[in-house]
C-alpha cells in the first residue's frame, strides 16, 4: 500500500485493493532471520533429496511453466518440527501465495488445491501435511470472506481527497478484515499480518490528519511530523521503500516526455539512485527495444497476409493466429502481441 499526503484517495484505493487478497508472493517476501535464509527452489533445479519420476516431473513443469509464474523460483515449502508438526512461519504465506497468484492458469479451484496439496506432500509427513493442507483450506476461505467487501466496499470508487466519513468506512473496513483474520487464521494472523498491520494502522492516522477539517497546511503538517516521528522503523523503512519506485518512475517518465535517450536516462539513474537501478533499467530499455524490433518484424508479416486477396476469412485468421504462435513461443508474449493488434486494428478502423 502506498501512502501520498498530496493523493490520498490514491491510497484510499490501494488500502482496500489490498484487502482482496494476496499480493503476489515475491512483492512479500518474508525474512526470518532467527530461523536462517531458506534457499528458494530453482525452476530448473530439482530438489536432491527427492526422485523425480515422470509424474513429479510433469507436476513442476505444470507449476512452473504457467504464464503468470514464468522465470519465478518455487518458495520454501512447508517444514515440520522436531514432533512432525508444523512449523508455523510467515514463508508458509509466502508459499501458499505463490500458488494463489497462478490461481487462474491453474484453471478452477480443484486444479490449483490440488497443485497444492501433492506440493505439500514433497515437503513434510503427517501430521505436517494434513496441518498444511488445512491452513491452506482456511487462507482460501479467508481470502473467499473478504474478496466481495473489499471489491463492493464504498472505499473502491473514491476519486481525489476523501473525507472523514470516508475514512471512517475504510477504518471499518480493516477491522472487519482483521476479524476475519482471527477468525479464520487465529494460529498464524500475528506471524503473518502483523507488520502490514502496523503500517496499515499509521497510514489511517495519517488519513485521518490530512481529511481533519479546520487545520490549516501549517498544522496539518506539524501533525504528520510528529506521527511520523512515532512510528516503529519498519514503517518508516516501508515507506521509504514505496516511495523509491515512484521516485525512479518519475524521473525516467519526466526524461522520457523531455526526448532523453536511454543512455541520458541510465546515467541520470546511476547518479540519483545507484548503478544498480540503471542497471536494471538498461536491460529494461533493452528488452523493450527488442520487443519492439520482433513486433515490428511480425507486424510486416502479418500486413502481407492481412493484405493476400486469395486468402477466405478462415484461412487468414489461422495464419497469422500461426505467425503470432511461431514469433512469440512465450504465451504472454504472444498475448501482449495479440493486444497490441486490436489496438493497431482499433486505431486504423478509427481513422
Amino acid at each position: 500500500m502506498i501512502s501520498s499526503e498530496r493523493r490520498p484517495g490514491v491510497t484510499l484505493v490501494l488500502v482496500v485493493a489490498g484487502l482482496v487478497g494476496a499480493a503476489v508472493y515475491w512483492a512479500t517476501a518474508p525474512t526470518e532471520p532467527a530461523q536462517g535464509p531458506l534457499p528458494a527452489r530453482s525452476r530448473t533445479d530439482a530438489r536432491p533429496e527427492l526422485s523425480a519420476s515422470p509424474t513429479d516431473s510433469m507436476r513442476a513443469r505444470n507449476i512452473t511453466e504457467m504464464p503468470s509464474l514464468a522465470g519465478v523460483d518455487i518458495p520454501p515449502g512447508p517444514e515440520a518440527d522436531a514432533q512432525g508438526n508444523l512449523r508455523l512461519t510467515r514463508a508458509l504465506r509466502t508459499y501458499f501465495d505463490y500458488f494463489l497468484s497462478a490461481s487462474h492458469d491453474a484453471g478452477d479451484a480443484a486444479a490449483l488445491d490440488q497443485l497444492v496439496r501433492d506440493d505439500i506432500r514433497k515437503h513434510v509427513p503427517q501430521p505436517a501435511e494434513d496441518q498444511a493442507w488445512r491452513l491452506w483450506q482456511r487462507y482460501r476461505a479467508y481470502l473467499s470472506e473478504m474478496q466481495p467487501k473489499a471489491t463492493d466496499g464504498p472505499m473502491t470508487s473514491v476519486i481525489g481527497a476523501p473525507d472523514t466519513s470516508q475514512v471512517q468506512r475504510l477504518r471499518a473496513l480493516i477491522a472487519d478484515r482483521n476479524a476475519a483474520r482471527a477468525r479464520h487464521l487465529p494460529d498464524v494472523a500475528a506471524i503473518w499480518f502483523d507488520d502490514e498491520q502496523t503500517y496499515d494502522d499509521a497510514m489511517l492516522a495519517r488519513l485521518e490528519i490530512a481529511t481533519q477539517p479546520g487545520l490549516d497546511d501549517a498544522e496539518r503538517q506539524r501533525r504528520l511530523s510528529t506521527l511520523d516521528a512515532t512510528l516503529p522503523e519498519s514503517v518508516r523503512a516501508a515507506r521509504e521503500a514505496e516511495a523509491r519506485p515512484q521516485a525512479i518512475s518519475k524521473t525516467i517518465a519526466s526524461m522520457q516526455t523531455a526526448g532523453r535517450s536511454p543512455q541520458d536516462i541510465g546515467a541520470s539513474l546511476a547518479q540519483a539512485y545507484g548503478p544498480e537501478v540503471a542497471q536494471r533499467y538498461q536491460q529494461q530499455a533493452q528488452a523493450e527495444q527488442a520487443w519492439k524490433q520482433r513486433y515490428d518484424d511480425y507486424a510486416a508479416q502479418r500486413s502481407q497476409i492481412v493484405s493476400f486477396a486469395g486468402l477466405s476469412e478462415q484461412d487468414r485468421a489461422q495464419q497469422l493466429e500461426t505467425l503470432r504462435r511461431q514469433t512469440f513461443t512465450n504465451p504472454s508474449e504472444a498475448l501482449q502481441a495479440e493486444v497490441m493488434d486490436k489496438a493497431v486494428g482499433g486505431r486504423r478502423a478509427a481513422q
